[in-house]
């Protein structure tokens, strides 16, 4: 049996490559030329072909002139693309897991549906580039631009975006669960129904951001700025809303449960039809809320300001109201079942003890 090589030189590699993709293809494949052989093709200048489902997984194309290639589904996984030219190229479909794009240039590339997982593509810029249906699932996008890309349908499950800035971008049925936002700016955009589960928005700007019925269940939202934001029939259980800005956010309708807002200053607010069952309210200011219908059924509400809040029909059963003031507060229609209420200040000023 002849020795298997381990190295082809770059005018053989050329020769095959030229006699089209299915001879190229049946190369890589071939015994006596294993997968996994060196193959270096730094340097070379591809401009212009047609390499359709082309196999170039583990690759060197380092520098390479790829400019306007026809990449579509071809196989890149963990090939290397350091510096190499793909400027309007298209590379729809075409799977570059785990590849080095190092300093690689994609100017008016067609991105669409690129597999991109467990890349790292840390501080590219993505700005108004098409990028619909995009794996980028477990990718290193930290401090990426993605200033008016469109992102739409995109898989972002578990993706390092810390300090990503989203600007005017499209995010139309992303999934974000579990992603790291940390400090990302996405401030303005229509983010509603999204699933951002259990995402890092730790110090986030989602200013004015539309969130309506967003999944923000077991979120970190710590000192995330929510001014001005709609969060209404958003969900967000067991999120941490610690420090969080909520000013003139629209909370109508949210899902609280289990949440901890204590010492919180909900002074104000709409808070009508929330859900803050068993949620901690405990030295939380409530003074002024509107929580008509809203769900309080096991809260601690243990020291809370709730004076002059309109509690019409809501829903105490089981609350922890030690020590509350319900100075001036509607309690009209509200089931207070088996709250706790010793030492309340209730809405007449008498003292229940």
């Amino acid at each position: 049996m002849p020795e298997k090589p381990n190295f082809v030189s770059q005018s053989e590699l050329l020769s095959i490559l030229a006699q089209g993709v299915a001879i190229w293809n049946e190369f890589r494949t071939r015994s006596v030329y294993p997968e996994r052989i060196y193959l270096n093709l730094s340097k070379v200048n591809l401009s212009g072909a047609n390499l359709t489902r082309v196999n170039f997984r583990e690759v060197n194309l380092s520098w390479a002139d790829l400019r306007g290639v026809d990449l579509s589904q071809a196989k890149l996984y963990k090939a290397n693309l350091t510096h190499a030219n793909l400027s309007n190229a298209n590379l729809s479909g075409a799977n570059l897991n785990g590849a080095i794009l190092t300093g690689v240039v994609l100017q008016g590339a067609n991105l669409n549906g690129v597999n991109f997982s467990r890349t790292d593509l840390s501080e590219f810029d993505f700005s108004e580039t098409q990028l619909q249906k995009v794996n980028f699932c477990k990718a290193n996008l930290s401090r990426v631009n993605f200033r008016k890309a469109n992102l739409s349908k995109s898989h972002l499950i578990k993706a390092n975006l810390k300090q990503a800035d989203f600007s005017e971008a499209d995010l139309t049925g992303v999934n974000l669960k579990g992603s790291n936002l940390d400090r990302a700016n996405l401030s303005g955009l229509n983010l509603s129904q999204l699933n951002l589960s259990r995402a890092d928005l730790h110090g986030a700007n989602l200013t004015n951001t539309n969130l309506t019925a967003a999944n923000l269940s077991g979120a970190n939202l710590y000192r995330a700025k929510l001014n001005g934001s709609k969060l209404s029939k958003a969900n967000l259980i067991q999120a941490n809303l610690l420090d969080a800005d909520l000013t003139g956010t629209d909370l109508t309708g949210v899902n609280l449960k289990n949440s901890d807002l204590s010492e919180y200053n909900l002074s104000g607010f709409n808070l009508s039809g929330i859900n803050l069952s068993g949620a901690n309210l405990r030295n939380a200011n409530l003074s002024e809320a509107n929580l008509i219908g809203a769900d309080l059924s096991g809260a601690n509400l243990w020291n809370a300001n709730l004076r002059n809040a309109n509690l019409l029909g809501a829903d105490l059963s089981r609350s922890d109201l030690r020590y509350a003031n319900l100075l001036g507060a509607n309690i009209f229609g509200a089931d207070l079942t088996a709250a706790i209420l010793r030492r309340v200040t209730m809405p007449n000023g008498t003292l229940y003890d």
